[in-house]
């Protein structure tokens, strides 16, 4: 059995929810708040990617801001394509509302982007930032897991980069995250047969890089929650976990309660 690498995250936040998902195939319902969150997730998403293509065509560091809106409105204008199961009036209302949002992050982002070429100068900031693959297909029998990974970089070293556009703790990362970036490291390994000692989780809203090493003790932990999300696809239910925080945030807590 192969998992998606996805699904170690999804259970570290809640093994039911891999249940829920994997097993029942319970398609959580969008409200429009979340679905304007999942846009907004993409949009945070693809700017991330998209930040080396214009940075070696800037002549000072003021463009950058106008390059980010320029290259905000070109994903807008692809999000009726994108999301052609999202009504022409539902994505009319969210568009503008989108934008205004977004404001705030892209000026996170020019300023980060405008330190970064302050401190290494244009050429290394572009090295730096410029992805070797993106969206990258992993797979491997033998580790009985697959996915795509955001960024790939090779400066000279391979390690992967995750985005992640929601909130971030105030300090390391995620545990959900941690395994997921150790998985695509595993994977990359066992891809390229080249050692990988850490990878980077990138948090969008802050506009930070925290890097996570790949001890024994993580690869391990991936290799035990694969294990036991196997057995939950196999049919083990696992029990409601006690934290209402969790609960109440969950798109899965109407079907997990008739359990």
């Amino acid at each position: 059995m192969i998992i998606q690498v996805s699904s170690l995250n999804d259970y570290s936040f809640c093994p039911r929810a891999v249940y829920l998902s994997k097993v029942l195939g319970v398609k959580p319902k969008m409200s429009r708040r979340l679905l304007m969150g999942s846009i907004w997730h993409f949009i945070m998403r693809e700017l991330s990617i998209r930040q080396h293509k214009f940075l070696n065509r800037i002549t000072d560091g003021g463009e950058i801001r106008i390059l980010l809106s320029e290259e905000l409105e070109k994903i807008l204008r692809d999000l009726p394509f994108i999301y052609g199961h999202i009504s022409k009036d539902d994505l009319d209302e969210f568009i503008p509302i989108l934008r205004k949002e977004i404001q705030n992050d892209i000026d996170v982002m020019s300023n980060k982007l405008n330190e970064l070429i302050t401190r290494f100068g244009i050429e290394d900031a572009l090295r730096m930032i410029t992805p070797w693959k993106v969206e990258f297909q992993v797979n491997s029998r033998r580790l009985g897991m697959r996915g795509r990974i955001d960024k790939v970089m090779r400066n000279p070293d391979i390690f992967p980069v995750e985005i992640k556009t929601g909130k971030c703790p105030e300090t390391d990362v995620w545990n959900g995250n941690k395994l997921q970036l150790c998985a695509y490291a595993m994977l990359l390994e066992d891809r390229f047969n080249s050692k990988v000692n850490y990878g980077l989780i990138e948090y969008t809203r802050i506009q930070e890089e925290r890097r996570v090493v790949m001890t024994s003790a993580l690869r391990r932990n991936v290799l035990e929650v694969r294990d036991m999300i196997i057995d939950i696809i196999n049919g083990h239910i696992p029990e409601r976990i006690k934290n209402s925080n969790k609960c109440n945030s969950c798109v899965y807590r109407h079907e997990c309660g008739d359990l």
